[in-house]
């Protein structure tokens, strides 16, 4: 078959994410929580793909992003796996094919800042 008869695809906007990264679920661009995922988890693709891994261990129970109060770091608590979290200040629940919302992200960023100040 000649490649000139297949459709080319649209080059991505800036809005449009590649089909292996739509409803992935992507950190926030702003704000303190944004830097911080961005320094523990690295790019916003490996966050989703780690996050994605996450889940899927979590089965029903979903996962949580975690502040760990002893390190200051952030983390993914998986309830079924990880027994009861006792050092942790959860900052964003999820179950699989939950989308966190602006309101969500926002919350976990002003969690983080009040954290911030008592380190």
């Amino acid at each position: 078959m000649d490649d000139s008869s297949r459709p080319t695809p649209p080059p991505h906007s800036a809005g449009v994410l590649p089909s292996e990264a739509r409803g992935a679920i992507l950190p926030p661009q702003h704000g303190l929580i944004a830097m911080r995922i961005g320094l523990e988890f690295g790019a916003p693709e490996e966050f989703a793909r780690t996050l994605d891994r996450a889940l899927a261990r979590g089965g029903d129970g979903g996962a949580t992003i975690v502040a760990q109060l002893d390190r200051g770091d952030l983390a993914i608590h998986i309830p079924r796996e990880d027994g009861p979290s006792w050092n942790t200040v959860p900052l964003v629940h999820l179950h699989r094919g939950d989308m966190p919302s602006a309101e969500d992200w926002a919350r976990a960023n002003l969690i983080l800042e009040k954290l911030e100040r008592f380190r």
